[in-house]
């Protein structure tokens, strides 16, 4: 990746209304404490603990957040179906089908740093239409020299397939980091090739959550 220095918070995974009022009530002291250049926000448990609506995730945006991603619930409530289409900076897996609503990836620049996000979901155990690994691929190559970094959200079930796309892309991507088991784990490292990678990083909610 070209060297072009930035700091991303990402956050994950908000369940309902306890999730995103301790984001949206601690996101300005972690501005202050760690000036991101950009906060990326796993969403896809926060209307309820299911799913996301235009008017929380237009909350979310409006707060200061780059970009919402999402997972296997991103099609729980019918009214984000036509929001999905329009708003670019929410984004549900990118192997999904063509047809279903929405996109997987965007760019976003602040600073004069280009950032790629790129959602996707886990084949095992959840309902994904292509294979993640041929996904990314394919993403990658429309992103090339068009980002200065790549974040990829793995929204999957099982450790299995985060820890092997981790390993597929070091060195390809900035950091890999994985999403849905709402527990996080403790392999947070940076992989030889460079690419920033951990298992899940949790969740932020109710402790029963």
């Amino acid at each position: 990746m070209p060297d072009a220095p930035a700091t991303i918070l990402f956050v994950g995974d908000l369940v309902g209304g306890l999730g995103r009022r301790t984001l949206l009530g601690l996101l300005p002291a972690l501005r202050e404490r760690h000036d991101p250049t950009f906060v990326v926000v796993n969403a896809e448990n926060v209307a309820g603990g299911l799913g996301i609506t235009p008017k929380i995730a237009d909350e979310l945006l409006a707060a200061g957040v780059d970009v919402i991603t999402l997972g296997n619930h991103a099609y729980h409530r019918k009214e984000i179906y036509p929001y999905l289409d329009d708003e670019e900076r929410i984004l549900r897996p990118a192997n999904y089908l063509g047809t279903q609503p929405g996109h997987g990836f965007t760019v976003v620049e602040r600073d004069g740093v280009r950032l790629g996000v790129v959602n996707l979901s886990g084949n095992l155990y959840l309902r994904a239409g292509r294979p993640a690994f041929v996904e990314i691929d394919s993403v990658l190559g429309r992103l090339e020299g068009k980002v200065d970094h790549v974040l990829v959200d793995m929204h999957a079930e099982a450790t299995s397939e985060k820890v092997g796309l981790g390993w597929y892309l070091d060195g390809r991507v900035t950091a890999v980091v994985g999403t849905h088991t709402h527990v996080p784990t403790a392999d947070l490292r940076v992989l030889p090739g460079g690419t920033a990678y951990i298992t899940d990083v949790g969740m932020t909610g109710p402790a029963a959550g």
